[in-house]
């Protein structure tokens, strides 16, 4: 059950990570507050990896002071993972609160173990002398024993002992309750995060592609960020000049494809989160075919380009991402005496570095070049 544990907490962190944080619609489902938005649950997540080691790893002690270090940091560890999961409640708005946890035998007989002899072994109420607690040199490192001294007893000492194995596991099973409680809320979160992904996918040939962007803006932003000059104002500029030059509708129609694949991928990925078979309404994306040839029609200068065994990934790299006017003339040079033969190639090359500090034009004709060469 400890394995379980911890694979329940890295699939929580992973949710986290890739939906909540990242999609605005999921966040909405949350509780997140000022606090998340510094990502603080990555912090309890960290602290909870962290405490794992204090609780799980045995420790033997070679002396009194050994031991009792050993129990201390034991039941704090415990107190401290039992706070994180009513904070993690709560911020997942899962319905339970403290008084809930209370009830919960695995929740508070360990609370109530570490309350009585580390948070407070000596009790007053209204300055009237209640109970302490003292360690007891009798135990090994296998069990807790202590003396209470309890107003209730007449102050006559008790001698309490607990096997530290049945501590770690009341509280492994703890864990493992509440790990599935919030998984099976995120579980909800992503169905109708899911379900928002097929409304999207239904908009791709229903609406204008403003209206899409305007979607993705507020359901699906991260294809937003997928790629250089994706955002809403530059895809809206490149779309006004589709009809002026291949490169500008092969932008376009670049940008189909990616939400198309990111909506698939994003779908299938949800889906292995929770061992459940993909729904089959969300659009496949074709296979690219084997490389031929390219064709423009005849109002974009038809030009036939034909491949060959070349490899031009080294030399697109190079240019991917935009550089000084000089390391571009360099790597470009590569790749015009490649394609010296291919006039589309060469014509694109000039234009990016015309419009080098010009982010659409730049990224557009690279993308073609791309196509072209079969190298996207």
């Amino acid at each position: 059950m400890r394995k379980e544990v911890k694979i329940k907490l890295r699939k929580i962190a992973d949710i986290w990570s890739h939906y909540i944080w990242e999609y605005n619609i999921c966040r909405r489902k949350v509780k997140f507050d000022s606090a998340l938005k510094k990502n603080y649950l990555g912090d309890i997540i960290g602290y909870f990896q962290d405490t794992f080691d204090i609780i799980y790893n045995e420790r033997k002690s070679s002396n009194y002071a050994d031991r009792f270090s050993n129990q201390i940091s034991l039941l704090q560890s415990i107190y401290i993972q039992q706070d994180f999961i009513e904070e993690m409640l709560r911020i997942f708005r899962c319905g339970i609160q403290k008084g809930d946890l209370k009830k919960d035998p695995n929740y508070y007989k360990n609370r109530n173990l570490r309350n009585e002899l580390v948070g407070h072994p000596v009790r007053r109420i209204n300055g009237e002398f209640i109970s302490s607690a003292l360690f007891g040199y009798n135990g090994d490192s296998s069990k807790i024993v202590y003396l209470l001294y309890h107003k209730d007893n007449n102050f006559e000492f008790e001698n309490k002992e607990f096997q530290i194995s049945y501590i770690v596991e009341e509280h492994t099973t703890f864990l493992n309750n509440y790990f599935q409680i919030i998984l099976d809320r995120l579980q909800t979160i992503l169905i109708d995060f899911v379900k928002e992904t097929e409304n999207i996918d239904r908009c791709i040939k229903s609406q204008s592609l403003e209206r899409l962007l305007d979607i993705c803006e507020l359901k699906f932003e991260s294809i937003l960020k997928y790629d250089y000059c994706y955002d809403k104002d530059s895809l809206l500029r490149i779309n006004s000049k589709k009809e002026e030059h291949p490169r500008y509708k092969n932008f376009i129609e670049s940008f189909y494809l990616d939400l198309e694949k990111s909506l698939e991928e994003t779908k299938d990925s949800i889906s292995n989160y929770f061992k459940v078979d993909p729904n089959e309404n969300l659009k496949k994306i074709p296979n690219e075919m084997p490389i031929f040839t390219i064709q423009f029609d005849s109002n974009s200068k038809v030009e036939k380009v034909k491949s060959n065994d070349l490899s031009y990934h080294y030399e697109l790299g190079k240019i991917a991402t935009k550089r000084n006017l000089q390391d571009f003339e360099f790597y470009s040079g590569f790749l015009k005496r490649k394609c010296k033969d291919m006039p589309i190639i060469l014509n694109e090359l000039n234009h990016m570095k015309e419009n080098i500090c010009d982010p659409k034009e730049y990224y557009c004709s690279f993308r073609l070049i791309s196509k072209i060469l079969r190298e996207e």
